[in-house]
């Protein structure tokens, strides 16, 4: 888990800074990430990358105390997320229908959902270690833009447009 996604998370727009202090006025926000990651059950361990010595001192300090979020701060936050991914991202739902019609038996909601995080982190580099991992008759690039998926997508994704935006943006990463 990548609980600050990589500091993009600790840079937010100041609407939405406002919209959290309103709620916790003196949390930061990565304070709120640790904090809605100690209201989710079971989870016992935190992992986080840091650069500095500062960020260490800053983490430290959040987990002295358990104050995990409410449901209304959850909400908040929540909706925030909504906000910030809506723009760039595509709406799957992961229903799977289109799984049943490709040809080339491409797990096309995960492909989605790696997408999304790779758009929304500007690159990062998650998705393309879990791309690279595939077998290559499993990556975007396989998709054989036969648009059976696109028939039956309740959201209308446009799927095969998608796998070639993504195998570009790949390629374009790997140079």
């Amino acid at each position: 888990m990548e609980p600050v996604r990589g500091g993009k998370l600790v840079f937010l727009d100041s609407k939405h800074n406002e919209r959290l202090k309103n709620l916790r006025p003196n949390a930061t926000s990565v304070e709120w990430a640790f904090r809605f990651l100690q209201a989710i059950p079971n989870v016992t361990m935190t992992l986080s990358g840091m650069s500095d010595f500062n960020q260490l001192t800053e983490n430290i300090s959040i987990h002295n105390s358990f104050a995990p979020l409410n449901e209304d701060e959850i909400a908040e936050l929540l909706d925030i997320a909504k906000e910030m991914t809506s723009k760039n991202t595509l709406p799957c739902t992961a229903c799977r229908y289109c799984t049943t019609n490709c040809p080339m038996q491409l797990n096309i909601p995960s492909l989605i959902e790696l997408y999304n995080d790779y758009v929304y982190s500007e690159g990062g580099f998650l998705a393309p270690m879990a791309i690279n991992a595939l077998p290559d008759d499993k990556k975007p690039s396989a998709c054989i833009n036969c648009r059976a998926c696109e028939a039956v997508c309740p959201q209308n994704i446009k799927i095969s447009e998608m796998m070639n935006d993504f195998t570009n943006k790949l390629h374009k990463g790997d140079k």
